[in-house]
């Protein structure tokens, strides 16, 4: 009787093994059989679970911002105003070991996109919607009276700008981006809108 093979969990363990490897080596780092051999497979096997290392590069910053998209929506889930904010910019930021490791992810992948207008959409739509978040957040603490009126829109696109500030330096320069300056940084931002 031939083996029954689970594709997605195939799937799964290639992509976490492109993590492991453009977290070691980053983006130029990667070929297919280094990826191949690090997903315990024969080289050329990983042609039946993927088209190509494009698509498995797609999909490993896929998974990273699902992730994130997933904490987000348990840390945040029933909160409202400057509670919710700081839950989804926690949750953006690199503040665990593997929130650095996404970072790192992250970050090489931003190289790619430059070039890959596929990659470039994932990136911009998982900005888009965190950002379209944070305003709301951000419009619910006006709404509540816990901040006076301000352009919502504009300080959300400022938040996130800093939140991908701190994920090129958590991975480039881990000495300035300790937990504690990173949320107080975050608390400085925010109580201006009081």
């Amino acid at each position: 009787m031939p083996k029954l093979v689970d594709h997605d969990e195939r799937r799964r363990a290639i992509v976490a093994a492109a993590w492991r490897l453009i977290a070691a080596r980053g983006i130029d780092g990667i070929n297919m059989r280094d990826l191949a051999a690090e997903a315990g497979f024969a080289n050329g096997a990983l042609s039946h679970y993927f088209s190509g290392k494009d698509e498995i590069l797609r999909t490993a910053f896929e998974h990273v911002l699902a992730a994130t998209n997933e904490r987000i929506a348990t840390s945040a889930h029933g909160l409202r105003g400057l509670r919710a904010v700081r839950k989804v910019c926690y949750e953006i930021m690199p503040l665990t070991e593997t929130a650095r490791l996404e970072a790192r992810i992250a970050v090489s992948l931003w190289q790619r996109a430059m070039t890959d207008h596929a990659l470039e959409r994932v990136n911009n739509d998982a900005v888009a919607q965190w950002r379209t978040r944070i305003a709301g957040h951000l419009q619910e603490a006006v709404d509540d009276g816990e901040c006076a009126p301000f352009d919502t829109a504009d300080y959300a696109e400022l938040i996130m700008t800093t939140m991908i500030g701190l994920q090129v330096t958590a991975v480039l320069d881990r000495s300035t981006t300790s937990r504690k300056a990173q949320l107080t940084l975050l608390e400085s931002i925010l109580d201006r809108t009081r």
